[in-house]
């Protein structure tokens, strides 16, 4: 507090005995507390004090316990109820230690004792008073907002303990959406593979029981040798066509690989047909099969081995 605001300090006293409010009033403009132009507000009881300081609202207040209408920490604790920020300052007759720590413990920022105190005793009372005072507000103040900020974690807190809630619910319907997929894709592959098995099982039949008699009939009606092979060519092809129906990755390996007439040679390769025998087949010479043989000893990475081509391409075939 500066000089300044202390001259200018709303003082109310609450005193029942005139000579004593005199003495207060003479030890305040020593301390120079207050305007030494004007008189302190006074009040002779509590009723009237309470009622001047909703009107005045001053700065400090002096308080005596022994009113008229009020006496002890009843009236400390009638002061607090109704102004609990107005700065409090008790007077009392009685050298009492318990009873000021009473009146402190009640709200009180300082207490004096009748004819025991001069001017800069209630002055520095005074000061220690408006400075304690404005030190409780500042810290009620704090205590307001770290509350508020408490009080905003926790709402912080509990909006993202929901958020994890909510998102491990949705974690587990992902969950069980996932494996109700997954069970009902197993259960469409393990159809379909049973589908393509009995395709496969079919298309077989309907070979054997078709084509394969014509065939043999077309075997036993020619007496070309030649022609024989081309006949079971056809019959092996058309057998390995009715295995691999379904399963393209696997069973289409040599026609990815080679080109049409590389697969036609590699199948009669396949069947055991010498390259004599196959020139004349596809109607080329020797030499041009002999090349494509070539080809396709490069093309399944058999160069610069020894591996048999008949025996590799069979294995391809499974």
């Amino acid at each position: 507090m500066n000089e300044i605001s202390l001259l200018t300090l709303a003082i109310l006293v609450f005193e029942d005995d005139q000579g004593d409010f005199g003495l207060i009033q003479n030890d305040m403009h020593l301390a120079k507390l207050g305007n030494p132009c004007e008189p302190l507000s006074w009040a002779r009881t509590l009723v009237e004090g309470i009622a001047a300081a909703k009107q005045t609202k001053p700065d400090i207040v002096l308080l005596d316990l022994s009113l008229p209408d009020s006496t002890g920490l009843q009236t400390v604790h009638s002061i607090r109820s109704t102004f609990p920020d107005i700065p409090l300052v008790v007077l009392t007759g009685q050298d009492d230690d318990q009873l000021a720590i009473a009146a402190l413990q009640a709200g009180a920022q300082d207490y004096l004792v009748k004819g025991h105190f001069d001017h800069d005793t209630l002055g520095r009372a005074v000061r220690h008073a408006l400075v304690r005072s404005s030190l409780e507000r500042r810290l009620k103040e704090n205590v307001q907002h770290l509350k508020l900020a408490e009080n905003s974690l926790l709402d912080s807190r509990n909006h993202l303990n929901e958020q994890v809630r909510q998102m491990t619910t949705q974690m587990q319907e992902l969950r069980a959406e996932f494996e109700e997929v997954t069970t009902t894709l197993k259960v469409l592959l393990k159809n379909r593979s049973m589908d393509k098995s009995d395709a496969q099982k079919a298309l077989d039949r309907d070979i054997s029981q078709a084509v394969a008699p014509f065939l043999q009939k077309l075997k036993n009606s020619v007496h070309d040798h030649m022609q024989i092979h081309l006949l079971d060519v056809l019959e092996s092809n058309l057998r390995n066509l009715a295995a691999c129906y379904g399963n393209a990755d696997t069973c289409s390996l040599l026609i990815r690989q080679l080109t049409p007439v590389e697969t036609q040679v590699a199948l009669m390769i396949k069947k055991g047909l010498p390259t004599k025998d196959i020139a004349t087949a596809m109607s080329l010479s020797p030499e041009t099969i002999h090349v494509h043989r070539k080809h396709i000893r490069k093309k399944l990475g058999l160069n610069n081995k020894s591996a048999n081509l008949r025996n590799h391409l069979t294995a391809l075939s499974g």
